[in-house]
């Protein structure tokens, strides 16, 4: 009893030395970790859950938030160092269509935090509901085919495409567009094109999705009456000089298109058409000249009048073998005689057939260098010296020669 009643009359005594020592204790900890108000230097993502999967956000939020926080400044320092363990939701459970104002949720992974302010503090988030609507597709054309073309219907491998979307998108499409180029186009043209919505001042509606999205488009393109596409055929006259032959001859452009207003005029032609003659008589050059057509009177080319004609013209190659070709000394030292064995060579060269046909053999200079040889039997190989680069030795008959120096 005398126990109790001591603990009773000392009980203030004791509570207020046990506050004293916690006021202590929490003064230390505040000093040695001070409680600090301070903004995080990154935005907090902000994910939306709660979706009905029947509606959708139709106007533009943020998706991050800024957060003020009140913690010991060692919580907030790993807090801007890894906001990880931030999460912040913006809930739509049991929202419907319309427009509505929510708070974003903060949820902290690590204590003791408290959020101050939250910025924005408030998203406004409008619904709509999601629908679908089939629509046929329009096919464009930009450009214009090849004079003397023209399109035809165009086949695709999807007429129409479904749009799905918020209610208010997809009824402001108000056609969708397969657009194709058909610029310069002289044969059917297939392609791949990716499908475009379009409102109804002709601007894009981006905020749908098409099914399908992409589709194949085939646009038959047709020669229009009275037009026709035939080859060009040159024409020469004369002969090539002796021992040059026609390598290749063609015209460019290959094709041109011819017009008239007699369609049978027109239907009549052959498949090619030939050009003016042109002069090769005596030619050992390649050639490159522009030239009209040869064309019916009442019928004209599309575009310039003239195709350009190169004619390719090269040497015919030979051989030949010329024989009995003295060889030449030099270099020989003085006061030194000098016997040759043998004393003449046969020599084959290559060239063009004018070249070979056309030298000399007494033109020919074979020669043996003796420069530093002394006394003694020499076995040389001749070197034949030529002016003309177009030939080549093939061959000396003999390879060597036996060269004596007295």
């Amino acid at each position: 009893m005398n126990f109790l009643r001591k603990l009773i009359k000392n009980l203030p005594t004791f509570l207020t030395a046990l506050a004293f020592a916690v006021a202590v204790w929490v003064s230390a900890v505040s000093q040695a970790d001070p409680t600090e108000t301070r903004a995080l230097p990154q935005p907090i993502p902000l994910e939306v859950i709660g979706q009905n999967p029947n509606l959708m956000i139709v106007n533009d939020f943020t998706d991050e938030i800024t957060l003020t926080l009140l913690a010991p400044s060692t919580i907030l320092d790993q807090l801007a160092g890894d906001s990880s363990v931030i999460e912040a939701t913006l809930d739509l459970s049991g929202l419907t269509s319309g427009v509505h104002t929510l708070t974003p949720q903060v949820n902290i992974g690590l204590g003791p935090v408290d959020v101050v302010r939250i910025s924005p503090a408030t998203i406004f988030i409008e619904l709509e509901t999601i629908v679908e609507e089939t629509v046929p597709i329009v096919v464009t054309t930009t450009g214009s085919p090849a004079v003397g073309f023209q399109t035809t219907t165009p086949e695709l491998s999807s007429e129409v495409v479904r749009i799905t979307g918020a209610q208010s998108f997809v009824e402001s499409v108000d056609q969708v567009l397969a657009e194709v180029d058909v610029d310069n186009a002289t044969e059917t043209i297939e392609r791949t094109v990716t499908l475009t919505a379009y409102d109804a001042e002709n601007n894009p509606v981006e905020s749908v999705t098409l099914n399908p999205e992409t589709i194949n488009v085939t646009i038959p393109v047709e020669q229009s009456v009275g037009y026709r596409t035939v080859g060009v055929k040159p024409v020469t006259t004369g002969e090539l000089a002796f021992g040059y032959r026609l390598l290749n001859i063609f015209s460019v452009p290959p094709t041109v298109t011819v017009f008239s207003s007699d369609t049978n005029l027109v239907e009549s032609l052959p498949s090619s058409v030939e050009t003016t003659p042109i002069n090769i008589n005596e030619a050992d050059v390649t050639l490159e000249t522009r030239v009209t057509l040869d064309l019916p009177e009442g019928v004209n080319v599309v575009g310039s009048q003239f195709v350009t004609v190169r004619i390719e013209i090269e040497a015919i190659i030979d051989s030949r073998r010329f024989t009995d070709i003295p060889v030449m000394i030099e270099g020989l030292g003085a006061g030194f005689d000098a016997v040759l064995s043998p004393e003449n060579v046969d020599v084959i060269l290559e060239g063009p057939v004018a070249i070979l046909d056309s030298l000399a053999p007494e033109s020919l200079l074979i020669v043996v260098d003796l420069t530093d040889l002394g006394r003694g039997v020499h076995t040389l190989a001749p070197e034949v010296r030529l002016d003309n680069e177009e030939l080549t030795v093939e061959s000396i008959l003999p390879s060597a020669v036996e060269v004596t120096i007295n």
